[in-house]
């Protein structure tokens, strides 16, 4: 599996313990790698899970590398959609399948700001969930399953809700308490909605 996005690694080592997968965790930030790499040798999942950091936008695998693309709330800053998902269709082999969940961009509009992986709009690249299926699918995949789950993710009711030692608490400080307020907002008034899916990487036509 490649994992692209995947931050500190916390999926992939859930996939490699829980259903024995061997993940590549990708990421653009060097500082997710080296600390994912600390968390996964002390979980003792080093043989399965392997850190690297990498541009989605320039993935560094040979082509039908991978079974599985897994990527969870990762492509929210990235503006060329249709090269990210090419690069995943890219090194999937024909039949693997591309598992995401992604924020996406609501029938209301503008989006209120900070969110989670933008301070402004000047960072923030959402798209509406029947523009992205049609990237997705001009990519090269097929839908298995497109669910919003928007209603399931409620998230926490304020900073204090969520534990000192949390990553968001440690990465976003003082900032956290406006943005769960502002993704509260976002999600109430269908700014911002999640959606879960899964694709398949169709054959290459002969």
């Amino acid at each position: 599996m490649l994992d692209a996005g995947g931050g500190l690694g916390g999926a992939a080592r859930v996939l490699a313990a829980e259903y024995g997968c061997r993940v590549v965790v990708a990421d653009v930030t060097e500082d997710y790698v080296r600390a994912g790499v600390h968390l996964t040798v002390r979980a003792g999942l080093g043989e399965r899970v392997h850190h690297l950091r990498a541009d989605a936008l320039a993935l560094p695998f040979a082509a039908g590398r991978f079974d599985v693309v897994w990527t969870q709330n990762s492509g929210m800053n990235i503006a060329d959609k249709e090269r990210l998902y090419a690069g995943f269709a890219r090194v999937l082999q024909p039949g693997g399948l591309l598992v995401t969940q992604e924020p996406m961009a609501g029938p209301v509009q503008p989006v209120v700001f900070p969110v989670m992986w933008a301070r402004d709009a000047s960072a923030s690249f959402l798209r509406t969930p029947e523009v992205m299926r049609a990237v997705m699918e001009a990519s090269g995949f097929q839908v298995r399953a497109w669910d919003d789950v928007t209603g399931e993710l409620a998230g926490p009711a304020s900073a204090a809700a969520i534990p000192a030692h949390s990553v968001q608490q440690i990465i976003m400080g003082e900032s956290l308490d406006a943005i769960i307020r502002a993704g509260h907002q976002n999600r109430e008034e269908r700014r911002i909605v999640m959606t879960q899916a899964v694709l398949e990487r169709r054959a290459a036509r002969a």
